[in-house]
């Protein structure tokens, strides 16, 4: 008896996060699949942005085969978490242009800057 409440609580819990949730016995690795709810829990929580976005065939029918079987609730689930950990996994590109444009934005911030002073002087000598 005391199994089966176990099991039903451990459902409960599970159930909230759209994910599909196994005992031990049933896989063989239970660590990946926690580690893996753990990773899709921190990446929705601070979802906040909207974007569109066109998929093809192919890539739409692999994210909704995983919602079909309830590992996201939503396709905008699978997307957020699926660029979340492309940008993770290349973080080295990420790396190597976050400096340029910093000093891109640094410039376009100087020019306009130095534009609004150049507006300024010219509105006085009219």
């Amino acid at each position: 008896m005391k199994e089966e409440e176990k099991s039903k609580k451990k459902e409960a819990e599970c159930s909230g996060i759209g994910v599909i949730c196994a005992r031990a016995e049933d896989l063989p690795n239970i660590q990946n699949v926690e580690q893996f709810v753990q990773s899709v829990r921190g990446v929705l929580k601070e979802r906040g942005n909207v974007i569109m976005t066109r998929l093809n065939d192919n890539d739409l029918e692999k994210i909704d085969a995983l919602i079909e079987v309830e590992v996201f609730k939503s396709r905008s689930e699978a997307v957020a978490y699926f660029i979340h950990e492309g940008i993770k996994a290349r973080s080295d590109l990420f790396d190597k242009v976050t400096p340029t444009v910093e000093k891109i934005r640094q410039l376009k911030k100087q020019a306009i800057e130095a534009l609004g002073k150049t507006e300024e002087k010219e509105a006085v000598k009219k």
